[in-house]
């Protein structure tokens, strides 16, 4: 009796070299490389939009967010973009949330992860600070629907 032994395929990670041609994917990186500053822009955005809506719901005080953003802000000062990579995964854990997938792929690019990390910082610290000076017609949780 013959036994035959298939071998196995495992999903690729961020690390075996294919974090890359995902971003590529994802439109984050062009084909030569460069990173492509407005998706990443708009991924940004809406990466840490979420993550501030998420800490809004896990955090009834203004005084924790302020320290969560203040942390934030200290390393954007220091441009420290591996320690906010590591800083938003911790929050994530804290939250008991997974790191979001494309998040999560951007560990296996250093020029994308860095520059995400640091507008991601930027751009929570001016989310919270929205909270104690919101612009005039923006609404942080209704919107009027118009005449009715």
């Amino acid at each position: 009796m013959s036994t035959s032994i298939k071998p196995t395929i495992r999903p690729p990670d961020p690390f075996d070299g294919s974090a890359e041609a995902r971003l590529q994917r994802m439109g984050l990186l062009a084909a030569d490389g460069t990173i492509n500053e407005a998706v990443l822009s708009v991924f940004i955005q809406i990466f840490a939009a979420s993550f501030f809506d998420n800490l809004c719901d896990a955090h009834s005080d203004r005084e924790h967010l302020e320290q969560i953003a203040e942390a934030f802000s200290e390393l954007a000062g220091r441009n420290d973009p591996l320690h906010i990579y590591l800083l938003i995964s911790l929050q994530y854990d804290a939250l008991r949330r997974p790191l979001p997938d494309p998040v999560w792929w951007l560990a296996g690019c250093s020029p994308v992860r860095n520059r995400f990390s640091i507008g991601f910082a930027q751009t929570l610290v001016q989310m919270v600070s929205g909270i104690n000076h919101p612009k005039e017609g923006i609404h942080h949780e209704t919107v009027p629907r118009g005449p009715q």
